[in-house]
């Protein structure tokens, strides 16, 4: 087993086909499929399940997947902290972020920290909390933007926003015309599509619980951690969203109604994190002065 066949299980678990990940690489794709055969003959164990169209990771394939990621990570940052004491600031420099609230702070930092050390390059990848946490927790990036709460102790902290939740409505709903707040018996009216658990998001809990304090059974007909679905769905009237405001930056302003929640206190912090005892490159250290 060698660094290779590490990367390459690795692009074909994420793009999901043998095809992409051979284009992915740009290599043909029967010497990839040989490979992925002789990984899985030197383990021992099946690592994907094919179908004529795609592939899934098997049990044991997404543990090897995890333990894989891990090691690319720690190799690429070994590389970046070598060249670092040797040449300076450059290496790539990995950091993740959700999609609205880093497209809020990351791109004009990018472009700031490029016109000053041209030699770094970066690799921005895109999650909700929980990826970005399993993204550090591999070492795939060095830091990233998460809503909070996160596991108390186990990273450093950099505080960067507190917004408002609010209730988000089609801009040409008749029935919002003019109205800045809702009331929980309203929102207990309509369908709700809200965020996903899954992403270390509890705030719209909040709004559940107190309606179901008050006798109000919500309509909950979606939920999602992908914002541009959630918006979509809005978009088609399917129901109304909860969302924090800093997530309606992925679509025009005027595409939706906007919307306080009375009854109840709604607000979410964000932060930048990073594992706590980890040495971040220079390029990082530097980046992180930017905030």
């Amino acid at each position: 087993m060698d660094i290779r066949q590490l990367r390459y299980f690795c692009a074909i678990a994420e793009e999901g086909q043998i095809s992409r990940a051979a284009q992915r690489l740009h290599i043909a794709q029967p010497p990839l499929s040989y490979q992925l055969k002789l990984l899985e003959e030197e383990l021992g164990v099946k690592l994907v399940d094919r179908n004529t169209r795609s592939l899934s990771l098997t049990q044991a394939g997404r543990v090897f997947y995890q333990r894989a990621e891990q090691i690319l990570g720690m190799l690429q940052a070994a590389a970046s902290e070598v060249k670092d004491v040797e040449y300076g600031v450059n290496g790539i420099l990995a950091i993740g972020s959700p999609p609205a609230i880093g497209n809020m702070y990351i791109p004009e930092r990018i472009a700031r920290f490029h016109e000053e050390y041209p030699y770094v390059r970066f690799q921005w990848r895109e999650g909700n909390t929980f990826r970005v946490l399993e993204l550090l927790e591999s070492d795939m990036i060095e830091f990233g933007i998460v809503r909070l709460p996160v596991p108390a102790g186990a990273y450093e902290q950099l505080p960067l926003l507190t917004e408002s939740w609010l209730a988000v409505a089609r801009q040409d709903d008749a029935r919002w015309q003019g109205k800045n707040a809702l009331t929980l018996e309203e929102l207990g009216a309509v369908p709700l599509i809200l965020m996903h658990r899954q992403a270390g998001i509890y705030c719209h809990d909040m709004v559940v619980d107190e309606m179901k304090n008050k006798g109000i059974s919500p309509d909950i007909v979606c939920e999602s951690d992908n914002i541009s679905a959630i918006l979509a769905l809005v978009d088609k009237g399917i129901g109304m969203a909860i969302l924090p405001e800093s997530t309606l930056s992925v679509r025009p302003a005027e595409d939706f109604h906007r919307m306080a929640i009375s009854g109840c206190q709604l607000e979410s912090s964000s932060a930048i994190i990073w594992k706590k005892e980890k040495r971040l490159s220079r390029a990082a250290k530097l980046f992180l002065e930017l905030f």
